[in-house]
């Protein structure tokens, strides 16, 4: 590949047309393999003020500062380029590359912290708490590390980012998350070019990732003291707090696809019952899944007259139903979880619960009940393995269930 070769135009040359006064702006025009990009200067001088072969102004009362201009904005062009061959080793970079960076960073060298800030408030396929949460891993990794070129982004910086996170006593598992969140955006600096894949400092770093903890979930006799509970005793939004959580907690539904639930595009009454059909927003990269509810048939006991889960839809309906919009407009998962800790207080639960803790709570009380292969799909599982954490689950319930049985010695009749 050639090297990218700049040059000095005016606009007379380049469109041919001059503004109303008679004067034109001078731009550098790049070019590589017959594609050109132009960059403005800034610098506006009549035709006959601009000596084309020699590309400098003449005849202009400011013609000395104007070629000092000219002459600094040319050499930043070339410095850029010359730092991103050093960047890629000696490797010349394409002029679809130069252009993409340089209206990026503005012909700054991209440090990594930086490139990192740039990208995550730019991802359109992540949500506000995820993004809030990765925000909070940047500022650690910069109280840490500091400002971090991409030449130095090494083994050595980012075991002393893991040093950091031990000193500031993070649990093994909250540190994993830290560095799980940093590996994304090496990887998206190895995709986007500004690191070379074989310097990835996370090949040869290893760490103790530590134990998950048990993921919290309620039995149905706790979901029943939500349900059940005074709601004179609940603002507004702790009322909405409780109703979105127990409809995740029925229908298995995550937090995006709760709060987006809306009648008119989501909800349809058969001759059974009403029935959820929808494509999961999890992931906006991927391709995504449609997912379809019996809402009339989750947890339906004997002796109640329909489904908890439809009748919590049924409650929805009727209390915040506006046409054409969500049941939960307006809602984010930090206002959730805020209210239901509280709704939890004053039920007399104790027990940490969140958003996730109403999804957890379905797959925990479903997998004693349903075949796994059926759970997979009421949860949207692409892997069967993310489901058999809820089988493992659902044995907390079924020990509990033995260990209240009273066994009686059955008498022996001699024969």
């Amino acid at each position: 590949m050639k090297p990218i070769r700049f040059n000095l135009i005016h606009s007379s040359k380049r469109k041919k047309k001059l503004r109303k006064d008679g004067t034109g702006p001078v731009w550098v025009c790049a070019y590589q393999g017959g594609k050109h990009k132009y960059y403005p200067t800034n610098v506006v001088v009549e035709p006959k003020q601009w000596d084309a072969r020699h590309t400098l102004i003449k005849n202009h009362p400011n013609a000395t500062a104007y070629n000092s201009l000219l002459s600094k904005r040319l050499s930043e062009l070339i410095k850029y380029q010359v730092d991103l061959i050093n960047e890629k080793y000696g490797e010349h970079v394409s002029l679809k590359e130069f252009d993409e960076k340089f209206r990026v960073t503005g012909g700054k060298r991209l440090s990594f912290c930086e490139f990192y800030e740039m990208t995550v408030e730019n991802r359109k396929e992540i949500g506000e708490t995820t993004r809030q949460t990765q925000r909070n891993t940047l500022n650690h990794l910069r109280l840490s590390v500091g400002r971090i070129p991409f030449s130095e982004l090494n083994y050595n910086l980012v075991d002393g980012f893991h040093q950091y996170l031990l000193g500031e006593e993070k649990g093994l598992t909250t540190i994993d998350k830290y560095h799980r969140h940093v590996k994304t955006y090496i990887n998206l600096a190895i995709n986007k070019g500004y690191l070379n894949p074989g310097l990835n400092p996370y090949d040869n770093f290893n760490y103790d990732r530590g134990n998950a903890k048990p993921k919290d979930f309620l039995r149905l006799e706790e979901i029943e003291l939500l349900e059940q509970m005074d709601l004179n005793q609940l603002t507004l939004e702790e009322t909405k707090a409780r109703d979105i959580f127990l409809l995740m907690c029925y229908t298995g539904l995550r937090f995006s696809d709760a709060v987006a639930m809306c009648p008119k595009y989501h909800l349809t009454e058969t001759r059974k019952g009403f029935h959820y059909s929808a494509l999961m927003v999890k992931n906006q990269r991927r391709k995504k899944k449609e997912i379809n509810l019996p809402l009339y048939a989750l947890f339906h006991f004997s002796g109640e007259s329909e489904s908890r889960a439809q009748r919590i839809v049924k409650r929805c309906m009727k209390k915040y139903h506006v046409p054409g919009k969500a049941f939960f407009d307006g809602l984010t998962n930090t206002m959730i979880n805020e209210n239901i800790k509280v709704v939890a207080h004053k039920a007399g639960l104790n027990k940490h619960l969140t958003c996730h803790v109403g999804r957890h709570s379905f797959g925990t009380n479903m997998a004693v009940r349903v075949p796994v292969s059926l759970l997979q799909i009421y949860m949207g599982h692409t892997k069967i393995e993310t489901t058999m954490q809820y089988i493992h689950m659902s044995r907390k319930i079924q020990d509990d269930v033995i260990e209240k049985i009273r066994w009686e010695k059955a008498s022996i009749t001699p024969i």
